[in-house]
């Protein structure tokens, strides 16, 4: 009887955590800019049909704010973002974090 107890809620704390998707608490990426120091994480990351493919948000704090990214699209087969493609180093400002969210985002593969 006992058992039947503990088993119950079990299914609904499994479809709980997978609809929240996966929530980082450490962060890829932290860096200081014009002296504000600031850490980005993956929020959300959803696997698509095809295994390789996932949508992903990214969440950038910072001491003054918190914000969350509108949804992306990873291709780990290409190595892309949103059909950009990312390279292995950063080589200009806008690409800092790029490769480290490539691979946070397609590590596990």
């Amino acid at each position: 009887m006992q058992m039947k107890r503990l088993l119950l809620p079990l299914p609904l704390l499994a479809a709980l955590s997978l609809h929240s998707g996966i929530k980082a608490e450490e962060p890829y990426y932290s860096n200081t800019w014009m002296g504000t120091d600031y850490q980005l994480f993956i929020n959300d990351k959803e696997p698509l049909d095809n295994g390789y493919i996932y949508k992903f948000r990214t969440r950038y704090e910072s001491d003054s704010r918190t914000t969350i990214v509108d949804w992306r699209i990873a291709d780990c087969f290409k190595s892309s973002i949103d059909g950009e493609l990312v390279p292995a180093i950063a080589r200009f400002g806008y690409e800092r974090g790029m490769p480290e969210l490539i691979r946070e985002i397609c590590g596990g593969r």
